[in-house]
């Protein structure tokens, strides 16, 4: 690939380059040898660009601007049919360290409640011995 070339700002190369186009104003204030010349230089950038293939390419076929269209569109899809199939993290329903009916464990061992997506409710944590 090649590099970027800054194209000649003018025919001449002992001229300086001209940093920004001359404004309507610029112009009319100028003598006319200066906005001839500037007119000049104008049209021979003008030309030089016209010249140059890397500032006229060609444009697309139509089947590639609709593929990519259709690639973006389905980009867009995909993200939203991930992000809407993603499992939700469980949310804790109840943790507390003293439940109604555990009131007298210790605290380093807190019963957790879980409501699960189907109605259930599942018990996390040092569960009682009950029968024994």
């Amino acid at each position: 690939m090649s590099q970027y070339e800054r194209l000649p700002t003018s025919p001449y190369a002992a001229s300086p380059p001209a940093s920004r186009s001359p404004s309507p104003e610029d112009v009319t204030r100028m003598s006319p040898r200066s906005s001839a010349r500037i007119a000049a230089q104008n049209r021979e950038l003008q030309r030089q660009t016209d010249m140059d293939p890397r500032f006229n390419m060609p444009k697309p076929a139509w089947w590639q601007r609709v593929a990519l269209i259709l690639f973006v569109i389905f980009l867009f899809w995909l993200g939203q049919h991930l992000h809407v199939s993603s499992p939700e993290p469980s949310k804790i329903v109840h943790a507390t360290r003293y439940s109604k009916d555990y009131k007298f464990r210790p605290a380093a061992s807190p019963v957790i409640t879980e409501k699960l997506k189907d109605g259930r409710v599942r018990l996390r944590g040092a569960h009682p011995n009950h029968g024994l």
